[in-house]
């Protein structure tokens, strides 16, 4: 299924003089694992395509060629989780150290208010868990910046002062402290604010002056929420980590509508949802399993089946792309599957 470069040594032929040239050696493969990840991607407003990564740091495509950049040339970070760009058409990375922004020119880190939040417990327990770290990020209407740490809850800036909410939502571990993950934040048609939370707090809706909180009692299938998404109805798309009786939730802003494998879903564990713009609605699953949801039936995308896809995005002529772990790259033009794994390094 995939396409393979060559790994051995392309000779040039002897040219007319008889001079015989010296031989040219190709790129060799690049070996992913489970760690290198593609985690999130961009369309921006000039029609590049932007993609980050857990070890690689930053790609653009300009629709002819990719470019990356990485701490070697001026990133802040190879640690990359989310991608957005502002009103003025700044690029902004959440990433490990906080965040980072792009101008075009330069980067410029930006580290988020620092707290510690550790335990000789939680050191034990989860020894990689950063609560410092931008986990996701938004821009709302009014140029407001919200972003989702992992364990510290979440924050509002208006670049200048951060401002911290969420921080004891969730479950009380055994530190008796929350550590909420959030995870994914987005903003709906009526200008609220939703807030993703991986710590079992479930999601929780700001309207500009209360949080309300949607749990397990309310209608989700599960508490432990990794995405959110809204579609051009205006429903509201949960997708969960997949445990217990977790799966995908659809709410129309009244009720909760649970979805798992037992009615056509392909993976109870659902990363990523996107709606392209044929009107389908792709989910992707860190469980290797992509399909789409079209006409009240799930489909199975049977040619990325095994594949952990973390984010998908269309492009300006109606391609879309899927990025995962072990740094896949994928490119669908609605016939042509092309592997852009390894083509994104040359």
């Amino acid at each position: 299924m995939r396409f393979l470069l060559p790994t051995i040594f392309l000779f040039l032929f002897t040219s007319c003089n008889g001079q015989k040239n010296k031989p040219i050696e190709t790129k060799e493969f690049k070996v992913y694992t489970d760690a290198d990840i593609v985690t999130s991607s961009l369309l921006d407003r000039n029609g590049n395509l932007w993609f980050g990564t857990s070890t690689e740091g930053l790609y653009k495509y300009n629709g002819e060629k990719f470019s990356n950049f990485n701490e070697s040339n001026g990133l802040c970070t190879n640690q990359i989780w989310n991608i957005i760009e502002d009103d003025k058409g700044i690029i902004w990375l959440a990433t490990n150290k906080g965040l980072c922004k792009y101008n075009g020119n330069t980067f410029t880190q930006i580290s988020l208010p620092y707290i510690d939040t550790s335990s000789d417990w939680y050191k034990d327990i989860y020894p990689t868990i950063n609560p410092n770290q931008a986990n996701s990020i938004i821009q709302d209407n009014d140029g407001m910046l919200w972003i989702g740490t992992s364990g510290g809850g979440a924050y509002k800036y208006d670049g200048n002062t951060f401002e911290s909410i969420l921080a004891d939502k969730g479950r009380k571990f055994e530190d008796s402290l929350h550590h909420n993950v959030v995870q994914s934040i987005i903003q709906d048609k009526n200008n609220n604010i939703w807030f993703a939370s991986m710590s079992n707090g479930g999601i929780t809706r700001f309207d500009g002056e209360t949080f309300k909180d949607f749990k397990s009692e309310n209608g989700l299938s599960d508490n432990m929420v990794r995405y959110l998404y809204q579609d051009n109805m205006g429903n509201i798309w949960i997708g969960t980590n997949g445990n217990r009786n977790g799966g995908l939730d659809k709410f129309d802003g009244n009720n909760f509508i649970n979805f798992n494998k037992k009615n056509g879903l392909c993976a109870n564990n659902v990363a990523v949802v996107f709606q392209s713009t044929d009107e389908k609605l792709w989910l992707g699953s860190d469980w290797g399993a992509l399909c789409y949801f079209e006409n009240g039936k799930f489909n199975s995308f049977d040619k990325l089946s095994g594949i952990a896809i973390r984010t998908i995005i269309e492009d300006k002529k109606g391609n879309l792309w899927f990025g995962g772990r072990k740094g896949n790259l994928w490119k669908y033009d609605g016939e042509q599957l092309i592997d852009l794994t390894q083509l994104k390094n040359e």
